[in-house]
């Protein structure tokens, strides 16, 4: 019987990466797709994770999650259904499911806010440097407006929302990506800076948009804030392609989601059910990720 079990979902950013960082607005969902954790007694001692050995990112947050509930004997077991690798969230996912499932087995009634915390010293252990909008999604499961170092605000949906996110091809680093970014921002800041300013406006443009249901402003929106990241060098020709014809597929807007340099699209759309199936006729991995209409 296991001793405990946590879920948590993975994200998408409509608008706002990596000027988040910066100390700018981001809008971002979570995903029906998620992590899930389980922990099981174990007999020998020490800590096991099922399918993962070495010095890797995901054994050393196990263990250092491991240390800080002081808990021995256990067996660790990570599943799930989210892509990982191409700017959906599955690190912060990791996180906070691993919070969740210690701070349970150890029988510990957490605040919210000590939660994030440790989930976002986690984090850190994969990426160097975070925001903080990945696991304040993971936690929250609402579309937020966020901003750095503040808990995120829930946008105010009249409509349901629908979008496609379409895995389009393999992604490198995003600790990479940022530090990067990083040395960019500090060759060219005025440049950067001018940027990044930019990308927050249009978050929050596509929020207040959002919350009067025009689609087709947020759409615009997102078509600005790619074609911004395209400035900073992080999308690729795969990319652009992909949002193209997400476009002309009847997108209000696509853009890239995440770090940049490969990875998943966003696009988004009145109905996203047609335009998922024939992705997935033609072998892509594409899934619809839906807000409900706020009660």
């Amino acid at each position: 019987m296991a001793l405990a079990k946590a879920f948590a979902p993975g994200k998408v950013i409509l608008l706002g990466e990596h000027a988040v960082v910066y100390g700018h607005p981001a809008l971002a969902g979570p995903l029906e797709q998620g992590v899930t954790v389980t922990l099981e007694p174990r007999e020998a001692g020490g800590v096991s994770i099922k399918g993962h050995e070495g010095l890797s990112a995901i054994v050393h947050a196990v263990r250092k999650c491991a240390h800080a509930f002081h808990l021995t004997n256990i067996e660790v077991e990570i599943t799930g259904d989210l892509p990982q690798s191409v700017g959906l969230g599955s690190s912060a996912a990791v996180s906070v499911a691993l919070v969740r499932a210690f701070a349970s087995a150890a029988q510990i009634n957490m605040r919210p806010q000590g939660l994030l915390d440790r989930a976002m010293e986690l984090e850190l252990e994969f990426h160097g440097a975070a925001s903080g909008i990945d696991h304040n999604v993971a936690f929250d499961r609402k579309l937020i407006r966020f901003i750095k170092a503040k808990r995120g605000q829930p946008v105010i949906l009249p409509k349901n929302v629908e979008a496609v996110v379409w895995v389009v091809e393999p992604r490198g680093s995003t600790r990479e990506r940022v530090m990067a970014l990083g040395s960019l921002k500090e060759s060219n800041p005025e440049r950067c800076e001018r940027i990044f300013a930019s990308i927050g406006e249009l978050s929050d443009r596509a929020v207040e948009a959002l919350e009067e249901g025009d689609l087709r402003a947020v759409g615009q929106a997102m078509d600005t804030n790619h074609r911004l990241l395209q400035e900073l060098g992080l999308s690729t020709q795969g990319l652009d392609r992909a949002c193209a014809r997400l476009r002309s597929m009847g997108a209000y807007g696509a853009k890239l989601t995440g770090a940049g340099g490969g990875g998943a699209i966003v696009a988004l759309f009145e109905d996203a059910d047609p335009i998922v199936a024939t992705l997935g006729a033609e072998g892509h991995r594409a899934f619809v990720a839906r807000w409900e209409a706020t009660p």
